[in-house]
């Protein structure tokens, strides 16, 4: 299974997710360190060094035999892994979509080797590709165009997730939250998800309601950037930024309101979570509707104002915490059901041609 860096984010929790719920023994991830049948191997970092890393991967495949290979990604400037796959005679290679847009389109243009690479995959991908996968209807056609694909829901631990008032309040003492109204910013800080903007709609919650509070809980590229505009706007001390935290759900508790002004999302796994923590969420009209499995998802347009997304904040947060977990289940959201549904597409061999 392929797809996994070292930055977790939303296809790192799908796969955590889905390794949990599959039998352990069946599954081989794509990490730089592997085990496999008493031998280690060495991943190479990256594709600079293309030579080395193509030998690599030839040698891998050759000499572990697998069933099929499943390359959750969201982008398309890389086919190689279901290359190297298929030259190896693995008879089911899977290509799962996370994203309805890509990330080095914000804000810089994109090199003629990134726009040729995804021109000339796109153009390519029944060769190597058995089965095309998304996390929604609009992340599927965002990379596979008119191709047929299948969308295979985020499932999560639903009862993981349900709401946990004291462990809420635990957090909440522990990083001297107070008692106000606590928005919470839960993923990887990345352009993507519009970090700046949300800093915007801070500054005006904490003038229209001076003891509410925020965190923002995840890693990436942008946190200490983030952290640094946090001190410079004045708000520093009413924002914390915990990093990766591990007991998420107890943060979704602590949560009064889950604040999401993403530029472009696929099907955002925190999303399906706070729904099953009965937590409501403000996101940008970005977000596939798709999310939307309880009513607790607020959508609002990137162009209205950051007072307008605050007082949305507000608003939000008074509703009385509701346990939706049942619901996130039955909606057909449970790992469960993910897992069963991956199992059969690779049990189920090859439907397009090898």
């Amino acid at each position: 299974m392929a797809g996994y860096s070292g930055n977790k984010g939303g296809v790192e929790n799908y796969i955590d997710q889905l390794v949990k719920a599959l039998p352990e023994e069946e599954i081989i991830l794509s990490l730089p360190e592997m085990s496999i049948d008493g031998k280690s191997w060495h991943r190479p970092p990256n594709r600079h060094r293309y030579f080395r890393y193509r030998a690599f991967w030839n040698r891998f495949f050759r000499e572990n035999r697998f069933d099929a290979v499943y390359y959750n990604t969201c982008d398309i400037v890389s086919l190689d892994m279901l290359r190297f796959a298929k030259h190896a005679g693995v008879p089911v290679r899977i290509i799962h979509s996370h994203n309805t847009g890509n990330q080095q389109d914000i804000g810089k243009s994109r090199s003629l080797f990134h726009l040729l690479s995804e021109r000339i995959n796109r153009r390519t991908l029944d060769r190597y590709a058995t089965r095309l996968l998304a996390c929604s209807e609009e992340a599927g056609k965002w990379m596979f165009g008119n191709r047929p694909f299948t969308v295979i829901r985020n499932g999560i631990d639903a009862e993981r997730f349900r709401y946990r008032e004291e462990a809420g309040k635990a957090i909440r003492e522990q990083f001297g939250l107070g008692e106000g109204t606590l928005v919470g910013i839960i993923g990887r800080l990345s352009a993507q998800k519009n970090p700046d903007y949300a800093l915007q709609v801070l500054e005006a919650l904490f003038r229209l309601e001076p003891s509410a509070r925020a965190f923002f809980a995840g890693d990436g590229s942008l946190r200490k950037e983030t952290a640094e505009a946090a001190e410079r706007a004045g708000i520093g001390e009413r924002v914390v930024f915990p990093g990766i935290v591990e007991d998420v759900p107890a943060w979704m508790s602590a949560a009064d309101v889950l604040l999401m002004p993403s530029l472009f999302e696929g099907l955002p796994f925190v999303l399906i979570e706070a729904q099953a923590s009965g937590l409501p969420c403000v996101v940008s009209s970005a977000v596939s509707r798709e999310a939307d499995l309880t009513g607790l998802i607020h959508f609002m347009d990137l162009n209205r104002s950051p007072e307008e997304w605050a007082r949305e904040l507000l608003e939000c947060a008074k509703k009385e915490r509701c346990d939706c977990a049942d619901r996130v289940i039955g909606a057909g959201y449970s790992v469960q059901h993910t897992a069963e549904q991956v199992r059969n597409m690779i049990e189920g061999g090859d439907t397009r041609r090898s």
